[in-house]
C-alpha cells in the first residue's frame, strides 16, 4: 500500500466520511515545479476561487506566492493567511462596498478594474491602491472553459480610449493590465497563443493611454489531467514564450495567477459506500457524499472522464488492471450521492470491483473547485471535514459539524394565529 493511501486511511479512521484531504507535500510540490519551470522574473498568485480554506492559504502563503482574489471573503482568508498586501491582486466584475472598506487598509493591494463604470466608482472612492485595466481577450481562446472574446468580462478596444482623461490626470492609479482567456489549458501550445495573444492587447492599451505598464498580469490557467491517459502540461514550451516576454518588458513585473494547476492534484475527496443500487441498466452504489460537495462547476464532465476512484478497506489498495487483487473481473459501475436529486452522480460507468458497504472511495484530483464551487447547503448538509496531511502528521482544517448546525445562525418567525 503506497504511503499516501496509508495516510488517507488514517483521516477516515480518525474522521469519518465524506472528507476532503489535502497532500501538504504534493502542494509545496506543485510551486516548487512552476519554480524550477519558468523564469525567475515570473511571479505567482494563488487564485482563491478554486479553494478558499485557510489551511491551503497557509502553506501557500508559507510557499512564498500571492494571492488572486475575487470577492471580500476571499480577501477576507487572504489577509488572515498573512499573505502581504503588495502579493494581493483583487479582481471580480464590481468591488462590493465590503470589498472597498479592506482596500483601504491594503493600499498596496492590486485591483483588477473590469469595466469603464467600475474604473470611474473607484475614482469617486478616492481609493490609492495600483489599477490594472483587464482587458477583454480579442482572440479565440484554446481553454475548456473559455473567457474568449465573447466573455462578458473585461474592456473592450473602445472602453480603453474612454478612460485617457483620468488616467492622464493621474484620478486613478493605473499601472497596467490584466488578461484572463480561460481555464483548464491542456496544450502548452494553447498558453503559448494566449501569452502572445494577452501581451499584443496589453501592449496597444499601453499605447493608447500613454502609459509604460509597470505590471501584466498575464493571466494562467494551466490544466491538471483528470483522466488516466491524458498528459502533464508541457511546462518548457511555455518557459520558452515566457523568457522572451520577460525581456521584451523589463522591467515590467510580470504575474500568472493559478489556481487549479496548483492545489488538484494534492486534494482527495473520500466517501463510503452505503449500500447498491441500478442506474441504467448498471451495478451501482450509493455513497454517503454527492456533487453538493464535489460539483462539476466547469462543466468538465468528470462523472464520465476522470479516473476512476480508488477503493480502499484496511490493508487493501486496488490497483486499476484488469482484474482486482482478489481476482474479480472489473464492473461498469456508478456511483450515486445520496442526494434527492436525479444528477448526483460522482461516476458514471467506472470500472470497480464489487463494492461493499463500508469499502471507502477516493476521488483524486479533487483539491480545486470541489467543495467552494458546490451547492453545498443543498438538503441542509453541514460541510465535509477537511483534512491537511503532511508525510505522517495530519492536521484537522475544519470540523464535521452535525445536522443540527444549519440552524445555528436561523431565527424563528413569530407567527400568531388569526381568525379565518
Amino acid at each position: 500500500m503506497s504511503e499516501v493511501n496509508r495516510h488517507l486511511l488514517e483521516i477516515v479512521r480518525r474522521y469519518g466520511t465524506p472528507t476532503y484531504a489535502f497532500d501538504v507535500r504534493r502542494l509545496r510540490a506543485q510551486v516548487e515545479t512552476l519554480r524550477t519551470h519558468l523564469p525567475a522574473g515570473i511571479e505567482i498568485l494563488y487564485s482563491l476561487k478554486a479553494n478558499a480554506s485557510l489551511g491551503i492559504c497557509d502553506v501557500l502563503r508559507d510557499c512564498g506566492i500571492g494571492a488572486d482574489v475575487a470577492s471580500a471573503g476571499e480577501l477576507a482568508t487572504a489577509v488572515e493567511a498573512g499573505f502581504p498586501s503588495e502579493r494581493i491582486f483583487v479582481a471580480g466584475p464590481f468591488k462590493l462596498p465590503e470589498t472597498l472598506a479592506q482596500l483601504r487598509d491594503l493600499p498596496e493591494a492590486v485591483i483588477s478594474v473590469d469595466s469603464p463604470s467600475e474604473l470611474q466608482m473607484l475614482a469617486e472612492q478616492r481609493l490609492p491602491n495600483p489599477i490594472v485595466l483587464r482587458l477583454r481577450p480579442d482572440f479565440c481562446s484554446q481553454a475548456v472553459v473559455a473567457a474568449g472574446h465573447e466573455s462578458r468580462f473585461g474592456f473592450v478596444g473602445e472602453d480603453v480610449s474612454s478612460c485617457r482623461k483620468l488616467v492622464s490626470l493621474r484620478v486613478v492609479n493605473v499601472i497596467g493590465f490584466h488578461v484572463f482567456s480561460g481555464s483548464q489549458y491542456l496544450s502548452a501550445e494553447g498558453i503559448v497563443a494566449h501569452l502572445r495573444g494577452a501581451l499584443a492587447i496589453s501592449l496597444r492599451a499601453a499605447d493608447d493611454l500613454g502609459i509604460a505598464p509597470a505590471l501584466l498580469n498575464l493571466g494562467g490557467g494551466f490544466g491538471i489531467p483528470y483522466a488516466a491517459t491524458a498528459d502533464e502540461l508541457d511546462l518548457g514550451i511555455i518557459r520558452n514564450e515566457l523568457a522572451k516576454i520577460v525581456d521584451q518588458v523589463r522591467p515590467a513585473r510580470i504575474v500568472l495567477e493559478l489556481g487549479r494547476y496548483l492545489v488538484a492534484q494534492a486534494g482527495w475527496y473520500l466517501t463510503s459506500v452505503l449500500g447498491h443500487q441500478t442506474f441504467q441498466g448498471r451495478q451501482a452504489v450509493v455513497v454517503d457524499g454527492g456533487t453538493h460537495q464535489r460539483a462539476d462547476m466547469c462543466g468538465l464532465c468528470l462523472r464520465t472522464k476522470a479516473s476512476p476512484p480508488l477503493v480502499m478497506n484496511e490493508g487493501v489498495d486496488q490497483s486499476w488492471d484488469a482484474m482486482d487483487v482478489s481476482g474479480k473481473a472489473l464492473t461498469p459501475t456508478d456511483v450515486l450521492g445520496c442526494l434527492s436529486l436525479p444528477a448526483d452522480v460522482l461516476a458514471e460507468s467506472s470500472l470497480l470491483p464489487r463494492l461493499e458497504p463500508g469499502n471507502v472511495l477516493a476521488f483524486a484530483n479533487a483539491g480545486a473547485y470541489g467543495m467552494w464551487s458546490s451547492p453545498a447547503m443543498f438538503h441542509g448538509s453541514p460541510l465535509p471535514a477537511e483534512v491537511a496531511f503532511d508525510g505522517s502528521e495530519i492536521q484537522l482544517m475544519r470540523e464535521r459539524r452535525p445536522a443540527r448546525s444549519i440552524l445555528d445562525e436561523q431565527r424563528h418567525v413569530n407567527v400568531r394565529g388569526h381568525d379565518a
